[in-house]
């Protein structure tokens, strides 16, 4: 795992830039290392909202240019949503994957997608007033 320091040398890191290390010291280890349900449920739908776009823009380019553009990208990110998925306790209705996991969906891929699905996570969860989130899942990769 990376140090905040580390990270904000990333440019997929921009907006959580102006957090240091000692900000980030100060979440206790469970903030750290867990997330609630509501924040699971936040990165499954990114990710599955990933996987459609990456779809639509593949559907597009094979309408008007007859190949697919983000194919590669669109299978990472499926299977990563699969691995995800295996993770929900269907019975008690419970997202049981960790934050490392969550970090494998988001920034596992190469590095030109990495940076691209990491901006996106990040702007996404400051949308959503998730003002930790991506922070925490990017440095548990």
């Amino acid at each position: 795992m990376q140090t905040i320091t580390q990270l904000t040398q990333h440019s997929y890191f921009t907006n959580c830039a102006e957090v240091s290390d000692e900000n980030f010291n100060l979440l206790t280890q469970q903030q750290q290392t867990q997330f609630t349900q509501a924040e699971a449920a936040f990165v499954l739908e990114f990710v599955a909202d990933t996987v459609a776009s990456l779809t639509a823009i593949n559907v597009e380019c094979a309408a008007e240019e007859e190949y697919f553009v983000r194919l590669t990208d669109a299978l990472e990110v499926l299977a990563n949503l699969q691995m995800l998925y295996n993770n929900l306790d269907e019975d008690a209705a419970v997202y049981n994957f960790t934050l490392e996991q969550a970090a494998q969906a988001i920034c596992c891929y190469d590095t030109e997608y990495r940076e691209t699905i990491c901006e996106q996570f990040e702007d996404a969860c400051n949308t959503a007033n998730f003002a930790t989130l991506a922070l925490r899942v990017i440095c548990s990769y």
